[in-house]
């Protein structure tokens, strides 16, 4: 076996992709969620201190508290569902690393494969087994207490049916818990054979790599690939972020001053303080929006450029030919999400809070809304989301290794990073002539 034959590769199963496609979904829908209840939030706020009479007008307020409630009810469901689907995720990626080593020995998985592997997927199960154990058996016990020394609990057949189903439920997730100590401890030596197999490829296939591209001719980097600029796309969201930051701290001072804590009674001010709290709150809150959407339109700007790039960059390399380009350009396009997994959150996040505002529409009989018509938009939105990113996983995969074939960027850990150092190629050869 030679010293320099290993490479770096990109692997992929159906499996895998199949149960990440979900996953990412997942966290879509969990970002949604999250949004949802700020924007939740913020629009009651606005709504009852600078908008009251168009507040309880179009009557949001029953819609509001019943999506909250819609709110708990989805997280306590993703609970349960994300964690499954993050094991099962976690094992089919090891599958997935196993079946690669054994039909190329000197291969190594992409770096996003390898994190994700750094521990056994076992210690999911066995950490969900403890979170659940704890917070069941923690409930369990308060219930306990409240059914000893209160008469009127010990009386009711149900709360000790109820105390039946704490005791089954801290059993399953004791069980549940040893069930992945033993998993961890029976995949222990095949987690240090492979990840232990790793360490020796990665560095001949880094060195592998940079005999490729030294051999290789010097190429003018497309301006696509370089303009805009990611410093300036950094600008640009560094200036987004300061503007929601100041918004939000303007928002929440007129929270405070309206109401100083949770239990406190509402302040009121005599003029013109009175009003400018109202100003302040309905001005931080339209900030708030205007900076939602500014970053939502930015957001859409990006994965369409890296979208862009993407399909650019793989008809670029799509002859296989070696060439020598400044790899820290290429990085995020090899290590970070695709474009239509970023789409597939949005799309997923969207649902999410269709989803929400559908049920707690439903809840609280609010006609202006048609709660089974937006059930059914978000759900097919959420549904298109885990078809897009599904279905460009052997596209990721193609293209994605035909870059690797191409320009032999190593392992994708950019320079400046604690990973190996930049690429030395001449400044004319990663940068394109002025038109």
């Amino acid at each position: 076996m030679s010293a320099r034959s290993a490479s770096f590769i990109e692997v992929f199963t159906p499996a895998w992709s199949f149960w990440r496609a979900v996953l990412d979904t997942a966290v879509g829908f969990i970002v949604g969620i999250l949004y949802t209840f700020l924007g939740i939030v913020i629009v009651g706020i606005v709504g009852e201190e600078a908008l009251s009479s168009l507040y309880w007008q179009v009557d949001l307020d029953p819609l509001l508290r019943s999506s909250m409630g819609a709110i708990l009810l989805v997280g306590a469901v993703l609970a349960v569902i994300v964690p499954c689907v993050l094991i099962v995720e976690r094992f089919a990626a090891l599958r997935a690393a196993e079946a690669s080593a054994r039909m190329d020995p000197d291969a190594v998985p992409q770096r996003p494969l390898r994190t994700e592997l750094t521990a056994a997927p076992a210690t999911y199960l066995k950490t969900t087994g403890t979170v659940l154990l704890w917070s069941v058996g923690v409930l369990g016990a308060i219930f306990l207490l409240a059914v000893l020394f209160t008469e009127d609990l010990r009386e009711d057949a149900v709360s000790w049916i109820a105390l039946l189903v704490f005791a089954a439920l801290t059993a399953g997730a004791a069980a549940l818990q040893g069930l992945g100590r033993r998993l961890v401890a029976r995949d222990a030596a095949r987690m240090v054979a492979l990840t232990g197999g790793w360490k020796p490829l990665i560095r001949r296939a880094e060195a592998s790599d940079s005999e490729r591209r030294s051999a290789a001719s010097p190429a003018v980097v497309p301006r696509w690939l370089t303009a805009p600029s990611a410093r300036l796309l950094g600008r640009i969201a560094s200036i987004l972020m300061a503007a929601t930051w100041v918004s939000l701290a303007a928002f929440m001072l007129s929270v405070f001053l309206r109401q100083q804590c949770r239990g406190c009674d509402p302040v009121y001010w005599d003029q013109p303080i009175e009003n400018g709290i109202d100003v302040l709150s309905l001005s931080s809150g339209a900030a708030i929006a205007v900076c939602a959407a500014l970053g939502a339109l930015a957001w859409l700007g990006g994965v369409a450029l890296q979208c862009a790039r993407e399909v650019a960059l793989a008809r670029w390399v799509s002859d296989r030919t070696p060439r020598r380009i400044d790899v820290n350009l290429i990085d995020p396009l090899l290590s970070e999400n695709r474009s239509m997994v970023r789409l597939q959150f949005g799309l997923s996040a969207l649902g999410a809070c269709g989803v929400v505002l559908s049920i707690g529409a439903l809840w609280a009989d609010w006609t202006t809304l048609d709660s089974d018509a937006v059930l059914l938009v978000s759900t097919a939105l959420i549904l298109l989301g885990f078809a897009i990113g599904w279905s460009d996983a052997p596209r990721r995969r193609r293209e994605r290794q035909a870059i690797r074939d191409a320009l032999s960027p190593g392992d994708g850990q950019r320079g400046g990073r604690g990973g190996r150092p930049r690429s030395r190629t001449p400044r004319r050869a990663r940068s394109a002539p002025r038109p």
